[in-house]
Protein backbone atom coordinates (compact mmCIF):
# COMPACT_ATOMS: atom_id res chain seq x y z
CA UNK A 1 0.00 0.00 0.00
CA UNK A 2 1.30 3.41 -0.93
CA UNK A 3 2.13 5.27 2.55
CA UNK A 4 1.38 8.94 0.92
CA UNK A 5 -2.37 7.35 0.72
CA UNK A 6 -2.76 6.36 4.15
CA UNK A 7 -1.57 9.78 5.57
CA UNK A 8 -3.87 11.04 3.73
CA UNK A 9 -6.56 10.83 6.37
CA UNK A 10 -9.96 11.94 6.02
CA UNK A 11 -12.05 10.92 9.29
CA UNK A 12 -15.70 11.95 7.30
CA UNK A 13 -14.87 9.26 4.54
CA UNK A 14 -15.27 5.83 6.92
CA UNK A 15 -18.51 5.28 9.17
CA UNK A 16 -16.72 2.09 10.53
CA UNK A 17 -17.22 1.74 14.33
CA UNK A 18 -13.25 2.04 14.38
CA UNK A 19 -13.39 5.74 12.82
CA UNK A 20 -15.74 6.74 15.47
CA UNK A 21 -13.30 5.48 18.13
CA UNK A 22 -10.58 7.62 16.19
CA UNK A 23 -12.60 10.53 16.08
CA UNK A 24 -13.86 10.69 19.55
CA UNK A 25 -10.10 10.12 20.50
CA UNK A 26 -8.55 12.29 17.89
CA UNK A 27 -6.28 9.69 16.84
CA UNK A 28 -4.80 9.00 13.41
CA UNK A 29 -4.04 5.64 12.13
CA UNK A 30 -0.64 5.74 13.10
CA UNK A 31 -1.86 6.73 16.47
CA UNK A 32 -4.04 3.67 16.66
CA UNK A 33 -1.21 1.51 15.46
CA UNK A 34 1.11 3.02 18.08
CA UNK A 35 -1.50 2.46 20.89
CA UNK A 36 -2.49 -1.37 20.26
CA UNK A 37 1.78 -1.89 20.09
CA UNK A 38 1.91 -0.20 23.62
CA UNK A 39 -0.52 -2.47 25.36
CA UNK A 40 -0.13 -5.55 23.42
CA UNK A 41 3.29 -5.44 24.91
CA UNK A 42 2.01 -4.52 28.56
CA UNK A 43 0.29 -7.73 27.84
CA UNK A 44 3.33 -9.81 26.43
CA UNK A 45 2.62 -10.03 22.41
CA UNK A 46 5.37 -7.67 20.67
CA UNK A 47 3.84 -6.23 18.10
CA UNK A 48 5.09 -3.46 15.27
CA UNK A 49 3.44 -0.63 15.30
CA UNK A 50 1.87 -0.13 11.62
CA UNK A 51 -0.74 2.20 10.25
CA UNK A 52 -1.39 0.32 7.07
CA UNK A 53 -3.26 -2.62 8.84
CA UNK A 54 -5.24 -0.68 10.82
CA UNK A 55 -6.24 1.57 7.21
CA UNK A 56 -7.15 -2.64 6.39
CA UNK A 57 -9.42 -2.67 9.94
CA UNK A 58 -11.39 0.49 8.68
CA UNK A 59 -11.87 0.16 5.27
CA UNK A 60 -11.45 -3.60 3.83
CA UNK A 61 -13.34 -4.87 6.66
CA UNK A 62 -9.78 -6.55 7.20
CA UNK A 63 -10.41 -8.52 11.23
CA UNK A 64 -8.05 -7.71 13.12
CA UNK A 65 -6.17 -10.82 14.89
CA UNK A 66 -7.35 -11.66 18.48
CA UNK A 67 -3.92 -10.28 19.99
CA UNK A 68 -4.83 -6.84 18.08
CA UNK A 69 -8.31 -6.65 19.53
CA UNK A 70 -7.17 -7.88 22.86
CA UNK A 71 -4.59 -4.51 23.52
CA UNK A 72 -7.50 -2.36 21.35
CA UNK A 73 -9.99 -3.14 24.27
CA UNK A 74 -7.44 -2.68 27.10
CA UNK A 75 -6.73 0.89 25.92
CA UNK A 76 -10.30 1.17 25.49
CA UNK A 77 -11.10 -0.17 28.90
CA UNK A 78 -13.12 -2.88 27.50
CA UNK A 79 -13.28 -6.03 29.39
CA UNK A 80 -11.57 -8.67 27.63
CA UNK A 81 -15.18 -11.06 28.21
CA UNK A 82 -17.02 -8.41 26.05
CA UNK A 83 -14.41 -9.19 23.28
CA UNK A 84 -15.19 -12.16 23.35
CA UNK A 85 -18.61 -12.06 23.77
CA UNK A 86 -19.00 -10.17 20.37
CA UNK A 87 -17.44 -10.61 17.26
CA UNK A 88 -15.70 -7.80 15.72
CA UNK A 89 -16.24 -4.65 15.04
CA UNK A 90 -19.50 -5.05 17.56
CA UNK A 91 -17.72 -4.67 20.87
CA UNK A 92 -16.40 -1.16 19.73
CA UNK A 93 -17.94 1.34 22.18
CA UNK A 94 -19.62 2.58 19.02
CA UNK A 95 -21.55 -0.15 16.93
CA UNK A 96 -24.57 1.44 15.84
CA UNK A 97 -24.60 4.50 17.76
CA UNK A 98 -26.53 2.95 20.48
CA UNK A 99 -26.11 4.47 23.92
CA UNK A 100 -25.36 1.37 25.71
CA UNK A 101 -23.68 0.57 29.05
CA UNK A 102 -24.93 3.52 30.90
CA UNK A 103 -26.65 4.11 34.13
CA UNK A 104 -30.25 4.96 34.06
CA UNK A 105 -28.75 8.14 35.83
CA UNK A 106 -29.16 11.84 34.68
CA UNK A 107 -25.64 11.51 34.32
CA UNK A 108 -26.28 8.66 32.41
CA UNK A 109 -28.90 10.69 29.91
CA UNK A 110 -26.47 13.37 29.71
CA UNK A 111 -23.52 11.44 28.48
CA UNK A 112 -25.37 9.78 25.93
CA UNK A 113 -26.55 13.30 24.85
CA UNK A 114 -23.19 14.52 24.43
CA UNK A 115 -22.35 11.36 22.77
CA UNK A 116 -25.44 12.44 20.33
CA UNK A 117 -23.73 16.06 19.80
CA UNK A 118 -19.96 14.59 19.27
CA UNK A 119 -21.85 11.83 16.25
CA UNK A 120 -23.53 14.61 14.76
CA UNK A 121 -20.31 16.84 14.31
CA UNK A 122 -17.86 14.14 13.80
CA UNK A 123 -19.55 12.73 10.94
CA UNK A 124 -23.13 14.82 9.37
CA UNK A 125 -24.33 11.32 7.76
CA UNK A 126 -24.69 9.23 10.70
CA UNK A 127 -23.69 6.00 11.54
CA UNK A 128 -24.66 2.54 10.07
CA UNK A 129 -28.25 1.07 11.48
CA UNK A 130 -27.49 -1.41 14.77
CA UNK A 131 -28.46 -4.66 14.30
CA UNK A 132 -31.85 -6.40 15.73
CA UNK A 133 -29.43 -7.92 18.86
CA UNK A 134 -28.42 -4.51 20.20
CA UNK A 135 -32.38 -3.00 19.96
CA UNK A 136 -33.54 -5.95 21.74
CA UNK A 137 -30.31 -5.39 23.97
CA UNK A 138 -31.68 -1.49 24.98
CA UNK A 139 -35.21 -2.98 25.06
CA UNK A 140 -34.01 -5.57 28.37
CA UNK A 141 -32.42 -2.45 29.35
CA UNK A 142 -35.29 -0.47 29.37
CA UNK A 143 -37.25 -2.59 30.96
CA UNK A 144 -34.48 -3.80 33.67
CA UNK A 145 -34.04 0.14 34.67
CA UNK A 146 -38.32 -0.07 34.98
CA UNK A 147 -38.12 -2.99 37.18
CA UNK A 148 -35.66 -1.52 39.33
CA UNK A 149 -37.81 1.66 39.72
CA UNK A 150 -41.03 -0.24 40.58
CA UNK A 151 -39.05 -1.82 43.27
CA UNK A 152 -37.87 1.15 44.93
CA UNK A 153 -41.26 2.73 44.71
CA UNK A 154 -42.47 -0.51 46.59
CA UNK A 155 -40.07 0.04 48.96
CA UNK A 156 -41.24 3.95 49.51
CA UNK A 157 -40.42 6.02 47.05
CA UNK A 158 -37.63 6.65 44.04
CA UNK A 159 -34.71 8.44 46.18
CA UNK A 160 -34.45 12.18 45.81
CA UNK A 161 -31.71 14.13 46.34
CA UNK A 162 -32.28 16.91 49.05
CA UNK A 163 -31.90 20.18 48.76
CA UNK A 164 -29.24 21.58 50.77
CA UNK A 165 -29.07 25.23 52.84
CA UNK A 166 -27.29 27.28 50.52
CA UNK A 167 -27.30 25.16 48.13
CA UNK A 168 -27.56 27.36 44.23
CA UNK A 169 -30.94 27.81 42.46
CA UNK A 170 -30.70 26.14 38.74
CA UNK A 171 -29.18 28.51 36.58
CA UNK A 172 -32.54 28.42 34.58
CA UNK A 173 -35.81 30.08 35.64
CA UNK A 174 -39.19 29.83 34.61
CA UNK A 175 -39.58 32.58 31.56
CA UNK A 176 -36.33 30.45 30.33
CA UNK A 177 -37.82 27.25 30.31
CA UNK A 178 -41.20 28.36 28.74
CA UNK A 179 -39.12 29.54 25.85
CA UNK A 180 -37.70 26.53 25.58
CA UNK A 181 -40.51 24.61 25.64
CA UNK A 182 -42.44 26.84 22.96
CA UNK A 183 -39.22 26.33 20.90
CA UNK A 184 -39.69 22.54 20.63
CA UNK A 185 -43.39 23.39 19.76
CA UNK A 186 -42.29 25.49 16.71
CA UNK A 187 -39.84 23.33 16.04
CA UNK A 188 -42.44 20.34 15.43
CA UNK A 189 -44.41 22.76 13.83
CA UNK A 190 -41.64 23.52 10.89
CA UNK A 191 -40.98 19.89 10.67
CA UNK A 192 -44.85 19.71 9.56
CA UNK A 193 -44.50 22.14 7.04
CA UNK A 194 -40.54 22.12 5.90
CA UNK A 195 -39.20 18.46 6.16
CA UNK A 196 -37.24 16.60 8.78
CA UNK A 197 -33.76 17.47 6.81
CA UNK A 198 -34.17 21.18 7.34
CA UNK A 199 -34.86 21.71 10.70
CA UNK A 200 -32.77 18.66 11.57
CA UNK A 201 -29.54 21.23 11.77
CA UNK A 202 -31.65 23.29 14.16
CA UNK A 203 -32.72 20.70 16.50
CA UNK A 204 -28.85 19.69 16.86
CA UNK A 205 -27.99 23.43 18.36
CA UNK A 206 -31.25 23.39 20.79
CA UNK A 207 -29.90 20.07 21.89
CA UNK A 208 -26.24 21.68 22.24
CA UNK A 209 -27.97 24.84 24.07
CA UNK A 210 -30.52 22.25 26.58
CA UNK A 211 -27.01 19.86 26.97
CA UNK A 212 -25.01 22.97 27.96
CA UNK A 213 -27.79 24.28 30.58
CA UNK A 214 -28.01 21.02 31.80
CA UNK A 215 -24.21 20.86 32.95
CA UNK A 216 -24.16 24.07 34.13
CA UNK A 217 -27.27 23.42 36.65
CA UNK A 218 -25.45 20.01 37.75
CA UNK A 219 -23.29 21.58 40.84
CA UNK A 220 -26.49 22.95 42.77
CA UNK A 221 -28.65 20.59 44.57
CA UNK A 222 -31.74 22.76 44.13
CA UNK A 223 -33.64 23.34 41.38
CA UNK A 224 -34.67 20.24 40.57
CA UNK A 225 -37.85 21.06 39.39
CA UNK A 226 -36.23 23.09 36.76
CA UNK A 227 -33.81 19.97 36.06
CA UNK A 228 -36.73 17.89 35.27
CA UNK A 229 -38.20 20.50 32.75
CA UNK A 230 -35.16 20.65 31.19
CA UNK A 231 -34.30 16.99 30.64
CA UNK A 232 -38.10 16.79 29.13
CA UNK A 233 -37.00 19.51 26.50
CA UNK A 234 -33.83 17.44 26.19
CA UNK A 235 -35.77 14.39 25.53
CA UNK A 236 -38.20 15.89 23.42
CA UNK A 237 -35.81 17.53 21.26
CA UNK A 238 -33.77 13.93 20.80
CA UNK A 239 -36.99 12.44 20.47
CA UNK A 240 -37.83 15.33 17.75
CA UNK A 241 -34.25 14.77 16.16
CA UNK A 242 -35.06 11.46 15.64
CA UNK A 243 -38.12 11.93 13.63
CA UNK A 244 -35.91 14.39 11.44
CA UNK A 245 -32.98 11.88 10.86
CA UNK A 246 -35.89 9.30 9.80
CA UNK A 247 -37.71 11.71 7.57
CA UNK A 248 -33.96 12.50 5.92
CA UNK A 249 -33.25 8.46 6.02
CA UNK A 250 -30.10 8.75 8.22
CA UNK A 251 -31.27 5.47 10.17
CA UNK A 252 -28.57 5.04 12.46
CA UNK A 253 -28.53 8.38 13.36
CA UNK A 254 -32.72 7.86 14.36
CA UNK A 255 -32.05 5.10 16.31
CA UNK A 256 -29.54 6.91 18.54
CA UNK A 257 -31.20 10.11 19.06
CA UNK A 258 -34.52 7.98 20.07
CA UNK A 259 -33.00 5.79 22.39
CA UNK A 260 -31.13 8.89 23.97
CA UNK A 261 -34.02 10.95 24.25
CA UNK A 262 -35.78 7.40 25.79
CA UNK A 263 -33.15 7.94 28.90
CA UNK A 264 -33.65 11.70 28.81
CA UNK A 265 -37.47 11.14 29.36
CA UNK A 266 -36.72 8.51 32.00
CA UNK A 267 -34.48 10.87 34.01
CA UNK A 268 -37.36 13.71 33.58
CA UNK A 269 -40.13 11.11 35.07
CA UNK A 270 -42.13 11.18 31.71
CA UNK A 271 -43.62 8.26 31.00
CA UNK A 272 -46.05 9.21 28.53
CA UNK A 273 -43.15 10.91 26.76
CA UNK A 274 -41.14 7.58 26.75
CA UNK A 275 -44.36 6.06 25.09
CA UNK A 276 -44.04 8.35 22.40
CA UNK A 277 -39.80 7.74 21.82
CA UNK A 278 -40.88 3.86 21.68
CA UNK A 279 -43.31 4.58 19.31
CA UNK A 280 -41.16 6.52 17.06
CA UNK A 281 -38.54 3.95 17.13
CA UNK A 282 -41.37 1.99 15.80
CA UNK A 283 -42.39 3.71 12.99
CA UNK A 284 -38.42 4.34 11.86
CA UNK A 285 -38.11 0.77 11.52
CA UNK A 286 -40.81 0.46 9.69
CA UNK A 287 -39.71 2.90 7.27
CA UNK A 288 -36.06 1.38 7.23
CA UNK A 289 -38.13 -1.63 6.78
CA UNK A 290 -37.00 -3.35 9.70
CA UNK A 291 -40.52 -5.25 10.60
CA UNK A 292 -39.07 -7.03 13.48
CA UNK A 293 -37.27 -3.98 15.21
CA UNK A 294 -40.33 -2.27 14.54
CA UNK A 295 -42.35 -5.13 16.55
CA UNK A 296 -40.32 -4.85 19.61
CA UNK A 297 -40.49 -1.32 20.03
CA UNK A 298 -44.03 -0.86 19.55
CA UNK A 299 -44.42 -4.21 22.08
CA UNK A 300 -42.46 -1.70 23.88
CA UNK A 301 -44.45 1.30 23.55
CA UNK A 302 -47.54 -0.72 24.53
CA UNK A 303 -46.17 -2.08 27.79
CA UNK A 304 -45.19 1.33 28.67
CA UNK A 305 -48.49 2.97 28.03
CA UNK A 306 -50.22 1.44 30.70
CA UNK A 307 -51.79 4.28 32.73
CA UNK A 308 -51.43 6.98 30.62
CA UNK A 309 -53.96 9.07 28.49
CA UNK A 310 -55.85 7.70 26.13
CA UNK A 311 -54.19 9.67 22.88
CA UNK A 312 -50.75 8.11 24.36
CA UNK A 313 -52.36 4.39 24.41
CA UNK A 314 -53.40 5.26 21.04
CA UNK A 315 -50.22 6.31 19.55
CA UNK A 316 -48.74 3.36 20.92
CA UNK A 317 -51.70 1.21 19.11
CA UNK A 318 -51.08 2.60 15.84
CA UNK A 319 -47.73 2.05 15.60
CA UNK A 320 -48.32 -1.03 16.60
CA UNK A 321 -50.85 -1.82 13.85
CA UNK A 322 -48.18 -0.22 11.35
CA UNK A 323 -45.30 -2.78 12.62
CA UNK A 324 -47.82 -5.73 12.10
CA UNK A 325 -49.16 -4.55 9.11
CA UNK A 326 -45.03 -4.41 7.87
CA UNK A 327 -44.66 -8.10 8.63
CA UNK A 328 -47.46 -9.02 7.07
CA UNK A 329 -49.68 -10.22 9.87
CA UNK A 330 -53.36 -8.78 8.40
CA UNK A 331 -54.96 -9.66 11.39
CA UNK A 332 -53.09 -8.49 14.21
CA UNK A 333 -53.20 -5.35 12.15
CA UNK A 334 -56.59 -4.83 12.35
CA UNK A 335 -56.90 -5.74 15.70
CA UNK A 336 -54.12 -3.36 17.00
CA UNK A 337 -55.54 -0.59 14.56
CA UNK A 338 -59.45 -0.96 15.84
CA UNK A 339 -57.67 -0.80 19.28
CA UNK A 340 -55.92 2.94 18.51
CA UNK A 341 -59.33 3.80 16.91
CA UNK A 342 -60.93 2.87 20.08
CA UNK A 343 -58.75 4.56 22.74
CA UNK A 344 -58.88 7.90 20.64
CA UNK A 345 -62.49 7.94 21.05
CA UNK A 346 -61.71 7.16 24.50
CA UNK A 347 -60.09 10.14 25.02
CA UNK A 348 -63.06 12.67 23.52
CA UNK A 349 -62.60 16.40 23.86
CA UNK A 350 -59.76 15.29 27.17
CA UNK A 351 -56.62 17.04 26.19
CA UNK A 352 -53.52 14.81 25.52
CA UNK A 353 -49.91 15.77 25.92
CA UNK A 354 -49.33 19.15 24.06
CA UNK A 355 -46.39 17.18 21.48
CA UNK A 356 -49.32 14.89 20.90
CA UNK A 357 -51.50 17.64 18.85
CA UNK A 358 -51.07 16.08 15.76
CA UNK A 359 -52.64 12.56 16.44
CA UNK A 360 -56.37 12.78 15.44
CA UNK A 361 -58.87 10.77 13.31
CA UNK A 362 -57.32 11.63 10.16
CA UNK A 363 -54.07 11.00 11.53
CA UNK A 364 -55.32 7.30 12.47
CA UNK A 365 -57.12 7.08 9.31
CA UNK A 366 -53.58 7.77 7.14
CA UNK A 367 -52.02 5.25 8.87
CA UNK A 368 -54.42 2.36 8.89
CA UNK A 369 -54.37 3.12 4.70
CA UNK A 370 -50.83 2.67 4.93
CA UNK A 371 -51.00 -0.36 6.54
CA UNK A 372 -53.53 -1.95 4.57
CA UNK A 373 -51.26 -0.90 1.22
CA UNK A 374 -48.54 -2.31 3.08
CA UNK A 375 -50.35 -5.25 3.13
CA UNK A 376 -51.41 -5.29 -0.51
CA UNK A 377 -54.96 -4.29 -0.13
CA UNK A 378 -55.18 -0.74 -2.03
CA UNK A 379 -58.91 -1.29 -2.83
CA UNK A 380 -59.18 -0.60 1.46
CA UNK A 381 -56.44 1.92 1.45
CA UNK A 382 -57.73 4.17 -1.48
CA UNK A 383 -60.65 5.92 0.36
CA UNK A 384 -58.35 5.77 3.74
CA UNK A 385 -56.32 7.91 2.93
CA UNK A 386 -58.41 9.91 0.56
CA UNK A 387 -60.52 11.09 3.64
CA UNK A 388 -57.38 11.80 5.53
CA UNK A 389 -55.98 14.19 2.68
CA UNK A 390 -59.51 15.35 2.61
CA UNK A 391 -59.29 16.59 6.69
CA UNK A 392 -55.90 16.53 7.31
CA UNK A 393 -54.38 20.29 8.32
CA UNK A 394 -53.50 22.14 5.27
CA UNK A 395 -50.47 23.40 7.27
CA UNK A 396 -49.07 19.70 7.25
CA UNK A 397 -47.39 19.84 3.92
CA UNK A 398 -44.85 17.46 3.88
CA UNK A 399 -47.67 14.51 5.63
CA UNK A 400 -50.12 15.92 2.79
CA UNK A 401 -47.93 15.52 -0.06
CA UNK A 402 -46.47 12.24 1.76
CA UNK A 403 -50.13 10.78 2.22
CA UNK A 404 -51.17 12.44 -1.61
CA UNK A 405 -48.25 10.02 -3.20
CA UNK A 406 -49.11 7.00 -0.77
CA UNK A 407 -53.10 7.27 -1.87
CA UNK A 408 -52.11 7.74 -5.63
CA UNK A 409 -50.07 4.59 -5.49
CA UNK A 410 -53.57 2.90 -4.07
CA UNK A 411 -55.59 4.12 -6.98
CA UNK A 412 -52.71 3.20 -9.49
CA UNK A 413 -53.41 -0.60 -7.78
CA UNK A 414 -56.49 -0.39 -8.14
CA UNK A 415 -56.73 0.76 -11.82
CA UNK A 416 -57.50 4.24 -11.34
CA UNK A 417 -54.91 5.75 -13.40
CA UNK A 418 -56.41 9.25 -13.35
CA UNK A 419 -57.36 8.99 -9.92
CA UNK A 420 -53.35 8.03 -9.57
CA UNK A 421 -52.15 10.93 -12.22
CA UNK A 422 -54.15 13.58 -10.14
CA UNK A 423 -52.85 12.60 -6.62
CA UNK A 424 -49.51 12.64 -8.09
CA UNK A 425 -49.39 16.35 -9.40
CA UNK A 426 -50.80 17.11 -5.85
CA UNK A 427 -48.27 15.27 -4.24
CA UNK A 428 -45.25 16.73 -6.59
CA UNK A 429 -46.71 20.03 -5.99
CA UNK A 430 -46.57 19.84 -2.46
CA UNK A 431 -43.30 18.26 -2.07
CA UNK A 432 -41.73 21.66 -3.85
CA UNK A 433 -42.28 23.90 -0.80
CA UNK A 434 -40.59 20.92 1.97
CA UNK A 435 -37.56 19.12 2.03
CA UNK A 436 -38.21 15.55 2.34
CA UNK A 437 -35.93 12.19 1.40
CA UNK A 438 -38.49 9.90 2.22
CA UNK A 439 -40.89 12.24 0.28
CA UNK A 440 -38.85 11.92 -2.49
CA UNK A 441 -38.62 8.09 -2.36
CA UNK A 442 -42.51 7.74 -2.08
CA UNK A 443 -42.48 10.10 -5.28
CA UNK A 444 -40.06 7.47 -7.00
CA UNK A 445 -41.87 4.61 -6.38
CA UNK A 446 -44.91 6.22 -8.06
CA UNK A 447 -43.16 7.53 -11.03
CA UNK A 448 -42.23 3.99 -11.23
CA UNK A 449 -45.74 2.05 -10.91
CA UNK A 450 -47.27 4.88 -13.19
CA UNK A 451 -43.98 4.32 -15.81
CA UNK A 452 -45.40 0.51 -16.90
CA UNK A 453 -48.45 2.48 -18.62
CA UNK A 454 -46.50 5.43 -19.68
CA UNK A 455 -44.41 8.41 -18.94
CA UNK A 456 -46.70 9.67 -15.66
CA UNK A 457 -46.77 13.95 -16.65
CA UNK A 458 -46.29 15.76 -13.22
CA UNK A 459 -46.57 19.25 -14.78
CA UNK A 460 -50.45 19.60 -15.53
CA UNK A 461 -52.59 21.31 -12.46
CA UNK A 462 -49.51 22.24 -10.76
Amino acid sequence: MDGTNVAREDSAASTHPLAYVRRRHGWSYQDVARVIAEHARALGVPMAARREKVWRWEHWGVVPEADSQRALARALGIPARDVDARPWPRWLPAHGGMPDGLPWTTEGSLTALAGVLDDAAADPRGFPIADEQALLDAIADWDAAGAEDARHRGAGAREQVPAQAGADPHPVDGPVLDWLEAGVTGLRQLDDRLGGAAVRHRVEADLRLVSGLLRRGRPGRGGRAAERRLLRVAADLAQLGGWAATDAGRHGAAQRHYLTALRLAYSAGDRPLAVAVWSGLALQSVIADRPRDAMAAAEAAVRAAGGAPPQVRALAASRLARAHAAAGAEGAFRRAAAEAERQLATAGAQEGPAWLYWLDAAELAAQQGLGLLALGLAAEAAPLLDGALAALDPSFLRDRSLYAARAAQAHARTGDREGALALGREAARLSRQCGSPRLAAALDELKVTLDQDGQPDWSADT
